[in-house]
């Protein structure tokens, strides 16, 4: 693999134990390329270079393991991804896991209109689509259904469980899991909707903070 950041995203993809074709390295580079271009205008994300690839990218892929494996338990699962501004973790998940369809849910026109451009520069165009809508007006239902960097789950979880199919799951990458933990708390004292919970722990390469993915389950 040739290319900016080409041994930085050999060493995490090492790292996490990936091994990607030719034209996902291709399609990655493409995405990060995107993100580089438009960020001075559109602000997509607080971090630039490096420090972009491993806490935007890496931080995104960290979680494909357990993600992949959730994704086999269903025939042909469709995934979700929540407030997915600058298309993470939604894109380099789809790039990971590149036999599944995708939807970008995202409000604010001008980040729609940077996903757009990242689809077609990476030719996902065909396998994932942009839903232009706010969470309270996705009608559409999904087995896997992802965040990051989101809101808080106390705010949002009541809106995913109706479109979130049944026996679906929410992954929601999260901090510390004491901060989780105490969402939670909040979910159980106000949310309408029940879920329960499962904590994975995630390293991502390179990058010295704790990371876990939240896997909740409608009850």
């Amino acid at each position: 693999m040739s290319g900016k950041y080409a041994a930085l995203i050999q060493e995490g993809l090492d790292a996490m134990q990936l091994v990607w074709s030719d034209e996902q390295l291709l399609q990655l580079q493409r995405y990060i390329a995107e993100v580089e271009l438009f960020n001075p205008v559109y602000k997509l994300v607080g971090a630039e270079g490096k420090e972009l690839v491993i806490r935007h990218i890496f931080d995104s892929l960290a979680a494909v393991s357990p993600i992949s494996e959730i994704a086999q338990k269903y025939e042909n699962p469709c995934f979700a991804d929540l407030g997915s501004g600058a298309g993470l973790p939604g894109i380099p998940l789809a790039i990971a896991l590149e036999n599944y369809s995708f939807s970008l849910v995202e409000r604010m026109e001008r980040r729609v209109n940077f996903l757009r451009n990242a689809l077609a520069a990476t030719g996902l165009s065909e396998r994932v689509q942009i839903v232009s809508q706010d969470l309270k007006q996705v009608r559409q239902k999904f087995d896997v259904i992802t965040f990051r960097a989101f809101r808080p789950l106390v705010e949002i979880l009541d809106l995913v469980e109706p479109i979130l199919n049944d026996g679906g799951v929410v992954c929601a990458y999260k901090g510390v899991l004491d901060q989780v933990e105490a969402e939670l708390d909040q979910v159980a004292s106000q949310c309408k909707s029940r879920w329960s919970a499962q904590f994975i722990p995630l390293t991502v390469p390179q990058l010295d903070a704790n990371r876990t993915l939240c896997v909740l389950t409608k009850i």
